[in-house]
């Protein structure tokens, strides 16, 4: 199994100085190419217009910590006091963690184990797969595949619910889909993570498939983006692209020619898309022809390589190796920088309000989504981790770690190893020393007393519980 990104953000994470810890950025920042078709990165995701109550939007709340042994995979609970609350056996050697509300996957090398609310559900894996975290609002999914290609299954981490891709396509259409290859890049997914759609690189067809149903519908092309009700999909010729809009009964409701797509989201019914040299389109049920809405300024020679749904789907953050931009539904552009060199830049989780610009070893600055306002520098910061919100992270500068938001930085000095709750003001640290620790920022940027964990497993992986 190839080393998955681990927890988002959200999460709260504790690793050493490694790239940035956001969970689905290598699905979503990049594509396979399927047979001789161009592929692009696309993202399916759903928006229905409103307000935006940005008020409303408050950062995240954990009630325990779960502190992971590596090594055994026993799994100790603490309160925010650090008293135990509970303890759960292992079942071998953990590489990631994820977590949602009270539910923790632990990803090892030949199995899964998904614990919480006294269940707890072992999913074997194969050593050659690879398992990806995405997220939506309020749902924690792992994709499990295969870097060469093969079957693909959706896990839902709050219910252990399993959709096997492959295996429901060949109960439909058991000659066609006999050898379905699969990847997981390929997957797109409704906001609400019920409705999941997959390109088959045989048969040079979309599989889509819905949580708690048996039921199998097939498109032609790549898919694009859907919601609940519509599937979007795209076929290449040359260099430009067919953009087709499908309902469940694949009856056509929009078919137009665009520009190569890089990414899109699906507006009410509608295709918001960015092409690959950033021009931004609406392709409406109904329409002949794709209206242009703006242009995002893509560098010389560059292009776009990701198309990410942020602030409650009322921003799009469009990335490419030597820029980041941020962007409207009605295609203005809200912020855009360039980079000095390549960035492998951070996918953001579809409820932050602000966004950490940049990726890896070359972040530029927190900005916040709404205004496109600058909140915080971030230049010469390895971003390790970030609040609920996006609004708060963490990050080393120079071997110091620190707390970074709007109103400042507060240094927790040289660490081990760190991870930030999801409130962005509690920060679970291990000391040079070996010694693990919970310790709180008041609202005068100071550090409160540190909380020793007394019954930490040595440098554990640290998820946070709702």
């Amino acid at each position: 199994m190839s080393d998955a990104p681990t927890p988002t953000p959200t999460d709260g994470t504790s690793r050493t100085k490694t790239p940035p810890n956001y969970a689905a950025r290598r699905m979503l920042v990049t594509t396979v190419a399927i047979m001789a078709v161009v592929a692009f990165a696309v993202v399916g995701y759903t928006v229905v217009r409103g307000d935006g109550d940005s008020a409303s939007r408050g950062r995240g709340s954990f009630d325990e910590i779960a502190l992971v042994d590596r090594v055994s995979g026993d799994v100790v609970v603490v309160d925010g006091d650090g008293e135990v609350v509970n303890m759960i056996d292992g079942l071998g050697r953990v590489t990631e963690v994820s977590s949602i509300a009270n539910r923790l996957a632990l990803v090892g090398t030949s199995q899964i184990v998904l614990v919480g609310d006294d269940r707890e559900t072992t999913i074997p894996i194969e050593r050659t797969d690879t398992v990806t975290p995405i997220r939506t609002a309020d749902a924690l999914h792992l994709i499990i595949g295969n870097a060469n290609g093969g079957d693909v299954v959706i896990i839902d981490v709050a219910t252990g619910e399993q959709l096997d891709v492959g295996e429901l396509a060949r109960q439909a259409q058991p000659r066609i889909f006999a050898n379905a290859r699969m990847f997981a890049e390929t997957v797109r997914w409704s906001s609400d993570a019920t409705s999941f759609a997959v390109a088959d690189a045989s048969s040079f067809q979309t599989i889509v498939v819905q949580s708690e149903s048996t039921d199998v519908a097939f498109f032609g092309s790549q898919p694009v983006a859907l919601n609940n009700e519509r599937v979007v999909t795209s076929q290449t010729i040359g260099g430009q692209a067919d953009i087709e809009l499908f309902d469940y009964e694949r009856d056509s409701k929009a078919r137009v020619p665009t520009p190569i797509p890089a990414g899109g989201v699906m507006v009410d019914d509608d295709l918001l898309m960015v092409s690959i040299d950033g021009a931004v389109y609406r392709i409406e049920s109904g329409a002949t022809e794709a209206e242009k809405l703006g242009q995002v300024a893509v560098p010389s020679g560059g292009t776009v390589a990701s198309v990410q749904p942020t602030f409650d789907g009322e921003r799009l953050v469009v990335s490419g190796p030597a820029f980041q931009a941020v962007i409207d539904l009605e295609g203005r552009t809200i912020f855009t920088t360039t980079f000095t060199t390549p960035v492998d830049t951070a996918t953001p989780h579809p409820t932050w309000t602000c966004l950490p610009v940049g990726g890896e070893d070359s972040y530029h600055s927190l900005v916040a989504l709404e205004t496109g306002d600058q909140l915080a520098d971030l230049s010469g910061v390895d971003v390790i981790g970030t609040s609920a919100d996006g609004c708060i992270v963490l990050g080393e500068r120079a071997g110091i770690t620190q707390v970074i938001g709007a109103d400042g930085p507060v240094s927790l000095g040289r660490v081990r190893a760190a991870a930030l709750a999801p409130d962005g003001r509690t920060v679970v640290r291990t000391t040079t020393t070996g010694t693990t620790e919970i310790v709180r920022i008041d609202d005068d940027l100071e550090l409160g007393d540190p909380v020793e964990l007394t019954t930490a497993p040595s440098n554990p992986v640290v998820a946070f519980l709702d």
